[in-house]
């Protein structure tokens, strides 16, 4: 984005932030599918009549089909070795987007096949496994959307984040106490230990949000300008001014840390846990 004036990187990384929320959600309702389908399995070989239906429809029908002509083993291990094709799907449409379609065409194989059995049953009853089908559908389709788009944005001006506090230690004469709206809380601890939440550049300053035991810190330039403490996180802002712009760093309490410079989220990064 160096060749970008200023409103053009923010628009960038506005959408290149849209891209990644709406790319990681198609992901996830492919996971949970695979989850749910797999689950269905399991209840199918002991004995169970109910199912869960934000599933699959092949690998459970053709697990019930073992069961009634006696090869259910056969059945079982056909039925697995789907599901393992949507989970490889799944794990591999980090690196590409292009498994996302591989996905898609297996579930729409999948949807066809269930339509086939309600129409051919002459049963109007599974109107919401149609529902729950399209939904899976719907979602597949975004998820290249966006992955073909999140190939051709730019990449975020993002300092990747350290295991431990190396986002924050190193050379800090390098960082005089900066000249800003908002008073200076303490120094950060260089020896303490932490988990970086996200680590960026803006506004010409480095800035972490990084958990210290039960606190969670502002920290901009090796000093804290904001903190809270809490056992359990929820959704949450830590606040700061700086050379007149309003910073923000924080939970949005469901998948996401992130960082907003005067209202705008300029970073993002995934949190799984």
């Amino acid at each position: 984005m160096n060749n970008l004036s200023p409103l053009e990187a923010q628009r960038a990384a506005n959408q290149r932030s849209e891209a990644e929320e709406k790319f990681a959600s198609a992901r996830s309702n492919l996971l949970l599918m695979t989850v749910l389908s797999t689950i269905n399995l399991f209840l199918l070989a002991f004995g169970s009549t109910n199912m869960l239906l934000f599933s699959a429809t092949i690998p459970y029908w053709i697990a019930a089909r073992s069961i009634v002509f006696d090869v259910t083993v056969l059945g079982f291990v056909l039925a697995m070795v789907l599901l393992l094709v949507y989970l490889l799907c799944w794990w591999k449409s980090e690196e590409h987007f292009g498994w996302m379609v591989a996905a898609l065409v297996f579930f729409i194989i999948d949807t066809a096949f269930m339509a086939w059995l309600y129409v051919k049953a002459a049963d109007v009853a599974g109107i919401m496994d149609v529902l729950i089908h399209a939904w899976v559908l719907y979602y597949l389709i975004i998820g290249i959307v966006y992955g073909r788009r999140l190939r051709t944005l730019p990449p975020a001006e993002v300092t990747p984040a350290h295991d431990a506090c190396e986002a924050t230690t190193g050379n800090t004469e390098s960082y005089p106490l900066p000249d800003t709206n908002s008073p200076v809380l303490r120094r950060i601890d260089e020896d303490v230990k932490c988990r970086v939440l996200l680590d960026a550049e803006a506004l010409g300053h480095h800035i972490v949000y990084r958990r210290v035991k039960r606190v969670n810190e502002l920290v901009i330039d090796y000093y804290v300008y904001d903190d809270v403490e809490m056992l359990v996180e929820s959704a949450h802002a830590l606040n700061a001014r700086i050379d007149g712009h309003a910073v923000e760093v924080g939970y949005d309490g469901a998948s996401h840390s992130y960082l907003k410079v005067d209202g705008q989220t300029v970073a993002k990064k995934l949190r799984l846990w």
